[in-house]
């Protein structure tokens, strides 16, 4: 199963977000059972942080339990092999903390990567698929 990047989450949670559309057909499969995905345990930790700086926390527990039962999501913990490697690409793919954890979860677990955000792209191994393809 590819990694649900949080770029897509966002998209899905904000209806203002220019990708809102696309991320909610995402979500709509989600719940039909049409496509099965994994998220990042990272993923809860880097909402809690942006949900905090930017003052909306208020949102923070509706957001996460709309994820919470989302049928067809397999939650991947950050191990000590995922961190290692996640180091590594922020050293020589130039990616952000966060995007490197996602990156070394996906090389991790099927190489696949559903985001937006084209950094992926640079990854040696990785695949991203462009959301609007699903």
């Amino acid at each position: 199963m590819p990694l649900l990047e949080n770029d897509v989450i966002f998209a899905y949670l904000n209806e203002y977000d220019k990708h809102h559309h696309i991320a909610e057909r995402i979500f709509q499969k989600l719940k039909n059972g049409e496509i099965k995905v994994e998220i990042s345990s990272v993923s809860l930790i880097e909402m809690e942080l942006i949900y905090k700086s930017e003052k909306i926390e208020e949102k923070l527990l509706e957001h996460l339990a709309a994820l919470a039962v989302l049928p067809n999501v397999n939650y991947i913990a950050l191990t000590p092999d995922i961190a290692v490697t996640s180091v590594y690409l922020r050293q020589t793919s130039n990616l952000t903390f966060f995007d490197s954890h996602y990156a070394a979860t996906a090389l991790k677990i099927d190489r696949k990567i559903i985001s937006f955000d084209k950094s992926y792209d640079s990854v040696p191994g990785l695949i991203r698929i462009h959301p609007e393809t699903i």
